[in-house]
């Protein structure tokens, strides 16, 4: 795995010439300076990260969050209930059977007989079993359209929980690259407060033995302030970012890594477009939703049709009577039953339906240009983003130069006080921009591959 290094703490030189190198499973990063000098001493620039054993991996924060969150837990739910219902109307398709049967015990006085015999005490235990079978010959084709209906939502809930799956995974994703920037900032907030305070300490030993003036030391001071107010500042806000990464993957933020996303994306927004028309999860739920309201037309249509059912029943009495030892009686029976007035309901359904459809189409299309506007502005982030990053590493090389340079001259006389510390200054900004566009460029891949609906961890390629 190749890690991005960036220079953290830079020492005293001059003509400097910034190598940014890529080193494969180490623990620990080295940042690389060739440097000539000239008429000074020689001086070290060492970065060092010294990793654990164990470090978060972003491929593992995702996991956590998948198996973690409340939401995915509800659309699994959301999808077995699915299932079920789906089921339930496959049963449909197959013949109901029922069996039934009774046992009683009767006592009798005075019975007569049909040869004339008179019992004044008689006992009668009929008993009764009997089995029906019904079978829907035809219901207007309401069986086939409520199996439709119910296969299609089962689609509908099983994209919404991808949906929410990949809304999941680029959370997280943002979430890992913000606390990677928010320990970033906080350690070059740090740097700065380290080397003003030492700016300070040195301007006020020069202010004792007269080489400095009492306004170096106050502006020393005043940006001596400003760095503690951002290094406290930045403090609190990397705590905030690490807190909410906590409440989302149920991990403590610690010893994260710098993975750079290596998608497959393609290379012109026409194919990108294509790819988010067919597969964004947005535009496949709509789409799908529209399939369960076509067939919730048919169901509507289902009820002006007649019913037509079969039914079959054999029963068997024993004891039926005095008499009667025992009764068999086998019937099979067509039933028809067809609504010719309902007041205008099944028409009225039938028309709610049509209507429920139209509506669904206006927010298809409302959906799709809504999705291709985010589709572009996302798709021109992407494009500019390496060029981002590339002017942003070159802005903070520039700056590292121009802060030495700076220090130098202020020895020689030739730069002031302020001169060295809004150097300092401009180089703290322009390493926490650079920082920062590191973090937009890959949460802006992410995106990218949000909106074409492929953001897992099979295909970030990250070990």
């Amino acid at each position: 795995m190749k890690y991005l290094i960036t220079p953290r703490k830079i020492l005293y030189q001059h003509d400097i010439d910034i190598d940014y190198i890529y080193h494969d499973d180490i623990c620990t990063f080295f940042f690389r300076i060739k440097m000539k000098l000239v008429n000074i001493s020689t001086a070290a620039v060492l970065l060092l990260f010294s990793l654990p054993a164990h470090a978060l991996t972003l491929t593992e924060a995702i996991n956590a969050s998948l198996a973690n969150n409340l939401s995915i837990k509800i659309e699994n739910i959301n999808v077995n209930l699915a299932e079920e219902d789906y089921f339930q109307t496959k049963s449909n398709y197959f013949p109901s059977i029922a069996l039934s049967g009774s046992l009683s015990e009767n006592d009798y006085s005075n019975i007569t007989t049909q040869s004339g015999t008179t019992s004044s005490n008689y006992e009668l235990s009929p008993s009764s079993k009997s089995i029906t079978v019904s079978q829907n010959i035809f219901s207007g084709f309401g069986r086939i359209y409520s199996s439709l209906s119910s296969k299609d939502m089962l689609e509908v809930q099983n994209l919404t929980k991808l949906k929410v799956e990949q809304d999941i995974t680029l959370e997280t994703i943002e979430a890992y690259y913000n606390v990677l920037l928010a320990e970033k900032t906080t350690q070059s907030y740090k740097d700065n407060y380290e080397s003003v305070s030492e700016r300070f300490k040195a301007t006020s030993k020069e202010y004792e033995v007269g080489l400095a003036s009492k306004t170096d030391v106050a502006q020393s001071e005043a940006f001596l302030n400003n760095a503690k107010i951002d290094l406290l500042d930045s403090k609190i806000q990397e705590k905030n970012i690490k807190n909410s990464f906590h409440n989302l993957t149920g991990i403590k933020p610690d010893n994260l890594v710098f993975s750079e996303i290596r998608e497959s994306i393609p290379d012109t927004f026409d194919e990108y477009k294509e790819n988010v028309i067919l597969n964004n999860f947005a535009i496949k739920i709509v789409n799908s939703t529209l399939d369960v309201l076509n067939s919730n037309i048919g169901i509507a249509r289902s009820a002006l049709y007649p019913q037509v059912n079969l039914t079959a029943s054999k029963t068997e009495l024993d004891e039926f009577s005095a008499t009667v030892d025992e009764l068999t009686n086998e019937e099979i029976q067509a039933t028809v039953s067809w609504p010719i007035f309902t007041s205008g309901k099944s028409l009225s359904d039938v028309r709610k339906a049509k209507k429920q459809k139209n509506s669904q189409l206006i927010l298809i299309q409302k959906t799709k240009n809504e999705t291709l506007t985010l589709a572009e502005n996302i798709w021109e982030n992407y494009q500019i983003s390496n060029e981002t990053v590339e002017a942003a590493s070159l802005n903070y090389k520039a700056n590292n130069i121009a802060y030495e340079g700076t220090v130098i001259e202020e020895e020689v006389g030739e730069r002031s006080v302020l001169d060295v510390l809004t150097a300092r200054q401009s180089l703290l900004n322009s390493e926490i921009n650079f920082f920062n566009k590191q973090k937009d460029r890959e949460i802006t891949k992410a995106q990218v591959m949000y909106m074409s609906g492929i953001l897992d961890n099979s295909n970030l390629g990250i070990n």
